[in-house]
């Protein structure tokens, strides 16, 4: 199998360079690179993986989908450079610090991005497929603390740019169905459980809060007008067409650039602070919603000679949509941490509970406990958002080895 394709290891190439090397008066002055930067390792992992051809990819795929691992998902996952792509990745994830080195530049910034959310997914996906094999073949606590690395990934890349938080979401409840797969192989161990227990509660997955986003977004988009002076006289020229009064055009044509972005800057970190109080707040989830849905109308109808107007032209908060994301994300990680309850008094007991145990993590769409049924296969925990947006009644099916 042939190693990863030349665009996607040139790419890396490139981001090693700007880690590695830092331009000072005009040539490059080479600097160590930080011992505790996990990206280092992460990078070595993309470099070596080998490529998926589709002859591969597709009963890959089918281990995700419930099928048990064939010959050919083993003979990858055997490969030296396998292996050692997954040893690279697991030790990068235990590094707290990740610092991805991607600078903006003309034309490269958002396609670089591009490109590390294609090799970290590819990274996720190997260590599902190698998770879910392990646990077919009995090794339990290898297979979950596969999973663990996979939230730990998911946390490492979700502070890089708004788009890369909101990819990172999605990895992280990959991870956590992922143990949800596991659990329902394992035969009653309450030594893999509490251990379980103990690691989801400090492994951390994507940042707590959505506010985290929008501040990203913030800094994207001042790099991008700093890239770009050009959009900022452009709006200067439309301001003068479109503002009536002419001291407040003059006020703000007489602006630097400077001034005008840190202006901007603080009236959007207002609407920061405004969101922040709302997510942060006690109210029921349906306030939460219908107060953001306000607050994101409110910065989009900024007025042109309001210095926030450029910047709501250039940063898709998206409030709503990045809240919901969250909740759905603590939704399936307090369900994750209900079902090990479960599976604990199953494990201790030698019977699952006739009703929910008090105490457990609640539903955070309504603030109530989940509900909760013993099925012939095992058990379900379910949830109900209220219809809220798009989600209805939803649960989550748990597998229980008899």
């Amino acid at each position: 199998m042939s190693n990863i394709n030349l665009r996607s290891k040139n790419i890396i190439y490139c981001v090693f360079g700007l880690i590695f090397f830092c331009p000072c008066a005009g040539h490059a002055t080479v600097s160590l690179p930080a011992p505790d930067n996990a990206a280092l390792l992460y990078y070595q992992a993309m470099l070596l993986r080998p490529e998926l051809d589709l002859e591969t990819f597709i009963p890959f795929d089918g281990v995700l989908r419930g099928d048990d691992p064939d010959e050919i998902v083993r003979e990858y996952l055997n490969l030296t450079d396998t292996r050692e792509t997954i040893r690279l990745a697991e030790a990068a994830t235990k590094i707290p610090q990740c610092s991805w080195g991607i600078i903006p530049s003309q034309g490269r910034y958002y396609l670089t991005l591009m490109e590390l959310i294609g090799q970290v997914r590819q990274i996720a996906f190997l260590l599902e497929v190698d998770a879910r094999t392990l646990a077919i073949d009995g090794e339990y606590l290898v297979a979950l603390d596969r999973c663990l690395s996979m939230r730990r990934l998911a946390r490492h890349i979700a502070d890089e740019a708004t788009v890369v938080y909101l990819v990172s979401m999605p990895l992280d409840f990959r991870a956590l169905h992922c143990i949800h797969y596991v659990l329902g192989l394992i035969q009653a161990d309450k030594n893999i459980l509490i251990w379980l227990q103990a690691q989801i509660s400090t492994v951390q997955g994507p940042p707590p809060l959505p506010g985290m986003s929008l501040e990203i977004a913030l800094d994207d988009a001042l790099k991008f007008l700093c890239m770009h002076p050009e959009l900022l006289a452009t709006w200067r020229e439309n301001v003068s067409e479109l503002v009536e009064d002419e001291s407040a055009k003059q006020e703000i044509l007489s602006l630097t650039d400077e001034e005008l972005l840190d202006q901007a800057k603080d009236s959007y970190n207002k609407f920061l602070s405004s969101v922040n109080r709302v997510i942060g707040s006690d109210i029921p989830y349906q306030q939460k919603y219908l107060e953001l849905q306000e607050l994101e109308e409110e910065l989009e109808n900024h007025p042109i000679d309001d210095p926030v107007g450029i910047l709501s032209l250039l940063i898709l908060s998206n409030v709503v949509e990045q809240h919901d994301i969250y909740v759905r994300g603590i939704t399936v990680f307090n369900a994750t941490r209900a079902a090990i309850e479960i599976y604990l008094i199953k494990a201790e007991t030698g019977q699952l509970p006739e009703t929910l145990p008090s105490n457990l993590p609640k539903d955070p769409f309504g603030g109530q406990d989940f509900g909760y049924d013993v099925t012939d296969k095992g058990f379900t925990i379910s949830f109900d958002p209220e219809d809220i947006g798009d989600l209805r009644v939803r649960q989550f099916e748990f597998i229980v080895v008899q």
